[in-house]
């Protein structure tokens, strides 16, 4: 559906003129645009017959028009949301403090495997885990700063305060990447022609660092459910550490004394410091990947098209006194993002009504979950260009 908010508007417009007469504004809900008009154009299976470029634009057009029919058969509980807001955030906060506590006692762990074995890929293992603990502060002083509401210092609350928090985890964890990877070029480059300076791969570390594996697999599980970022956060960090403990089992056992006595194969000494760096090299990419994605949230890059279809279609069918969209931006603002919607009235209208229209369509779009803030304007005539309402910065 190429166009969605043109089409929307073009389709309102034209229906309006035969709309308006005083027995529909009190009550009548003919005025709206009915859900039939894109149900109609819904392909279904149908569109699994075309061309693979064919078949991704009829699915996304499927996408859309089930998200107008959810807006259009629960549109209160669709925004009505605030109680879904304030259980996600008790549940970010909670998962938090679990994740401390269990890398809290991962780290004491892995000190010991650490120091019994000597092998770098668990070394590695252990600086994550370092890392971790760090992390797992960052995220439950955000958690418990967003909860703590300043209006007069900070009127539009401090929900950055999560995105700004992953990065600065993603550049840590980047930069104590980088170092260890040094570190394993340097045991490489010292065990050339050298057997004896090999780790220890014993029973006990082995134990250690299989348990970690495990205990890392159920909280990945648990945390990929919660559809907060910082939770969802936490939860790649715990399927790095899956990854990351496996390979560094496999490497420290390869490259361990006790692999150069049953094979007396030299060449295996390499393998630890060689994990080690495919450790850290696979930690680095993950976490810039993700501070990248959190920048551009912090940045105002525009919402999806989809999003931008459902807020035109909420403000079109929100009073039958708007005669045309004007403009509808939304941008991240963080997370969530900020509503700009350009709304056209009569030009004759009173402006206690036309306050009254604008006012309660703020307030309608402010109840989206994804919404921070919104702002409506009015305007009598849309023949302008947007661009001429605001300085171009």
């Amino acid at each position: 559906m190429n166009n969605n908010n043109d089409d929307i508007c073009e389709m309102k417009s034209k229906e309006q003129q035969a709309l308006m007469s005083e027995n529909e504004r009190d009550g009548d809900e003919k005025w709206k645009m009915s859900i039939n008009d894109f149900s109609s154009k819904r392909q279904g299976p149908n569109y699994k017959q075309h061309s693979k470029r064919m078949r991704s634009y009829y699915k996304a057009q499927d996408e859309l028009i089930t998200s107008f029919e959810e807006i259009q058969l629960r549109i209160d509980d669709a925004m009505d949301n605030s109680e879904d807001v304030i259980r996600l955030r008790k549940q970010a906060s909670c998962y938090a403090k679990m994740t401390f506590a269990l890398n809290l006692l991962l780290l004491i762990a892995k000190t010991v495997a650490s120091v019994m074995s000597g092998s770098i890929a668990i070394i590695s293992s252990l600086v994550d885990s370092a890392v971790d603990l760090v992390s797992g502060i960052v995220l439950w002083w955000t958690n418990h700063a967003v909860k703590k509401r300043n209006v007069y210092a900070y009127p539009q609350g401090r929900t950055k305060l999560e995105p700004i928090a992953i990065v600065i985890i993603s550049v840590v964890m980047a930069l104590a990447s980088l170092q260890l990877i040094r570190e394993s070029i340097e045991r490489i480059a010292a065990l050339t022609g050298v057997t004896y300076d090999l780790p220890n791969m014993e029973i006990p570390t082995m134990i250690i660092a299989g348990s970690t594996v495990v205990i890392k697999f159920i909280m990945w599980l648990l945390c990929r459910r919660i559809q907060s970022p910082s939770v969802q956060a936490l939860a790649q960090d715990h399927r790095n550490d899956v990854l990351s403990n496996t390979v560094a089992i496999i490497c420290g056992y390869l490259g361990s004394m006790e692999m150069f006595e049953k094979t007396h194969i030299s060449e295996f000494s390499f393998v630890d410091p060689g994990g080690a760096i495919l450790i850290s090299m696979y930690i680095v990419f993950n976490w810039w990947k993700t501070g990248k994605d959190q920048i551009k949230l912090l940045t105002g890059h525009s919402a999806q098209p989809d999003f931008l279809s459902k807020l035109t279609w909420i403000s079109v069918n929100h009073h039958p006194r708007i005669l045309n969209i004007d403009t509808v931006r939304a941008f991240h603002f963080g997370n969530n993002f900020l509503v700009e919607v350009d709304i056209v009235l009569p030009e004759q209208m009173k402006l206690k009504e036309a306050h009254d229209i604008g006012e309660s369509l703020q307030q309608k779009l402010e109840t989206l979950p994804d919404v921070e803030r919104a702002f409506v304007h009015l305007d009598y005539e849309f023949n302008h260009s947007p661009s001429s309402e605001h300085k171009i910065v």
